[in-house]
């Protein structure tokens, strides 16, 4: 998409309350609508860089085994104190008596969290996976490509009426729309919630309240721009 700069058009809004005027974007700017890239925080981690180098001895690291008295055995304690301390300081989650969990990007905990969701008994029955439209597209084909006998795509929280069990996917701020959201499905199945949480940090919207829920997904990618590191 081409943004180009025209005298007197509306600025853009950001849901965390800012603007910025398209006088600002060159006639031959480009949005790219297809990729998440955040690649928008590389100046700003490139003019700290001398604040925020890590170093990685060439002794450390080498068990499996980075915390064995830690649920998440394979993190060690320093990246576990540096993401409780992150959040007690940003105030957007409630972090005594949780379990911090790390996965390779929060696409891949979304996944185990299906798999941990679902009954553990044999079903011809899946278990029915929802969220509100708009809702992230990722979520479909993150849940399809398992093609797991435990638990199934369905589609529209807002329209799912089965007297089946279920989970519901709430993103909150939500992509792509940027709005809050809270669980929707209106049924008297017995379900379960995944709050993604990625965009709730600061430099997107408000902090308003510590999210306090049983599952919680947040991700490097959206809260430090490092989407390559595949943390979740």
């Amino acid at each position: 998409m081409v943004v180009s700069a025209i005298n007197g058009s509306s600025p853009l809004s950001y849901s965390n309350g800012t603007t910025m005027s398209l006088s600002t974007f060159s006639p031959n700017s480009f949005v790219n609508v297809e990729k998440g890239d955040p690649v928008a925080f590389e100046p700003y981690w490139e003019n700290v860089r001398g604040e925020c180098t890590v170093e990685i001895k060439g002794h450390e690291w080498m068990s499996y085994f980075g915390d064995t008295n830690n649920l998440c055995w394979y993190m060690v304690p320093q990246m576990r104190d540096a993401i409780l301390r992150l959040h007690n300081v940003v105030g957007n989650a409630v972090t005594k008596d949780k379990f911090l969990v790390l996965g390779t990007g929060s696409s891949q905990l979304y996944q185990a969290f299906l798999y941990a969701l679902s009954s553990s008994e044999p079903s011809d029955r899946p278990i029915n996976v929802v969220a509100a439209a708009p809702y992230y597209s990722e979520y479909k084909d993150a849940t399809d490509i398992l093609q797991s006998r435990l638990f199934q795509w369905t589609g529209d929280a807002i329209l799912y009426d089965k007297d089946e069990p279920y989970i519901e996917v709430v993103t909150s701020p939500n992509n792509p729309d940027g709005t809050l959201r809270v669980p929707v499905v209106n049924s008297g199945a017995k379900g379960k919630v995944i709050y993604d949480l990625a965009y709730y940090w600061p430099q997107y919207t408000p902090i308003t309240y510590e999210a306090d829920h049983d599952v919680m997904l947040f991700t490097f990618s959206k809260c430090t721009g490092h989407a390559g590191s595949r943390i979740g």
